[in-house]
């Protein structure tokens, strides 16, 4: 469905979720991130002045910056002129083990 902006946040959700580096989508951490429809909420994306505000937990092991950098790229077609933020409110660290066997064994 879509919010202010004509954007459909639903889809945002979707798309962000099939990001290799995402883990899942994440509802902030001091404050509540959602976006508000009729009759339900949709967390983790809000839009807030002309921007998309995306709050994600990470897999462990890529730049931030990378993860960051993904997540605008795959919503540059659904968000048209709006500006992407991309805030990362965790790591999610399950994946942490395996990859430091595999860099302990490379060395």
């Amino acid at each position: 469905m879509t919010a202010g902006g004509g954007i459909d946040v639903d889809e945002v959700v979707r798309i962000v979720l099939r990001c290799p580096s995402v883990a899942r989508v994440a509802p902030g951490t001091a404050v509540e991130v959602a976006t508000y429809l009729p009759g339900r909420r949709v967390p983790g994306v809000r839009l807030v002045d002309g921007a998309v505000e995306v709050h994600v937990v990470a897999h462990y092991g890529r730049p931030l910056p990378a993860v960051a950098d993904e997540v605008r790229r795959a919503l540059a077609s659904v968000v048209g002129e709006h500006r992407v933020d991309v805030f990362i409110d965790e790591l999610d660290l399950d994946a942490a083990p395996a990859l430091e066997a595999a860099a302990g064994s490379s060395a």
